[in-house]
């Protein structure tokens, strides 16, 4: 079987990697792109910690970074590089270059993409959904999820070269289905359609495929030159039965670090939280699956609260970072890894609530390469 060599775009913390490393498919991620500090560090740590690499100077490191735009919060960028410190500048600059990170999707060319057969592009949600304003994804709006048109760029440049990938995998939220979306998805996928692709979708969940995480997402797989895919008549959800959600939850807090982890997720008890409380609540002896994760779980309609009794009294807690990472189909060795990075309680959870459902992943890529 040919080597899978795949571009992931919006990369985060590469949940498609970790789905094709799961599969034991014979692949290579040729190249990522993100801007995203923390997720850069964070991808590094997972997939990447092993390999080797010959560090230069600061100055030669500070002169390559100094070619990338990036930022710390994912949203705007960050001014001026050289204000960082030189530790962080060596694990930036390793990061970096160890994840093949090619930067902004605002800035890459298609001369630099090395050639691949597979690119995903999970582009931001946030402005497609009431919960970002419904600003929505027009082409030149300059909303966030507008950065989609920028795939657009890329492919067209990658045409004039001839050098199309066989396959693309975009994963958004389900709004993107939405009347108010549907006059931008309907172009986007008639773009497809003018390049040769043929375009599948599915709005498929966490709980479809064992793990206990209502999440729904709208899937499409397009594939160059042929028939249109059925891969979700095939992926037979049935034979993934969810699994207990205990699995999930690190509740034994005689265990000292999954004690402070629950610390850093408790919540002082006000009455805007009696209402998540009651909107949300989550009988751990009675629960069976968790609302989705998300960057910010403080609010109404997130994952759920537990109860809790610990700093700050009788009161509540969200999902700990760990059980956040587990509950998206990471393992406690990857949670581990990016743990020493030292980022915070919500830096870890935006990490989580900005990637993919890995099994979810993993049943698309089986059928997408089952008869490949």
């Amino acid at each position: 079987m040919k080597k899978i060599r795949v571009f992931e775009t919006f990369s985060g913390i590469g949940a498609q990697n970790k789905a094709l490393k799961n599969l034991g498919l014979d692949y290579e991620i040729v190249a990522t792109s993100d801007w995203f500090v923390d997720a850069i560090l964070a991808y590094d740590a997972i997939h990447c910690k092993d390999k080797k690499i010959k560090v230069p100077s600061y100055e030669k490191q500070l002169e390559y970074l100094s070619k990338f735009t990036f930022s710390c919060d994912s949203v705007k960028p960050y001014p001026n590089i050289s204000k960082k410190s030189p530790k962080e500048i060596e694990k930036l600059y390793i990061a970096n270059k160890r994840t093949k990170n090619l930067g902004s999707i605002t800035e890459i060319k298609a001369k630099n993409i090395p050639d691949h057969d597979l690119l995903t592009y999970s582009f931001p949600c946030q402005d497609l959904s009431t919960g970002g304003k419904t600003k929505g994804m027009g082409k030149g709006s300059g909303t966030r999820s507008g950065l989609l048109w920028e795939i657009e760029r890329i492919l067209n440049e990658l045409s004039e070269e001839n050098r199309l990938p066989k396959y693309l995998l975009m994963e958004n939220v389900k709004a993107i289905l939405a009347q108010s979306n549907e006059k931008d998805f309907e172009m986007w996928k008639s773009f497809l359609d003018n390049l040769g692709y043929k375009n599948e979708i599915m709005v498929l969940s966490g709980i479809h495929f064992g793990i206990p995480q209502d999440r729904a997402r709208c899937f499409m797989v397009s594939v160059l030159g042929k028939k249109k895919t059925q891969i979700e008549k095939r992926l037979k959800k049935d034979l993934y039965p969810l699994k207990d959600i205990s699995k999930f939850l690190r509740t034994d807090y005689t265990n000292k670090v999954y004690k402070k982890e629950a610390d850093e997720a408790q919540l002082p008890r006000t009455k805007s939280r009696e209402l998540m409380w009651n909107i949300n609540k989550r009988d751990i002896e009675n629960l069976t699956y968790f609302n989705t994760i998300t960057c910010n779980m403080d609010r109404q309609n997130n994952a759920g609260m537990i109860l809790y009794d610990g700093p700050k009294g009788h009161s509540y807690r969200l999902l700990t970072a760990r059980e956040a990472f587990l509950l998206m189909g990471f393992s406690e060795e990857d949670f581990e890894n990016v743990k020493k990075l030292g980022l915070s309680y919500r830096k870890m959870i935006k990490l989580a609530g900005n990637s993919i459902v890995v099994p979810v992943l993993e049943a698309i890529f089986k059928e997408m390469f089952k008869e490949k």
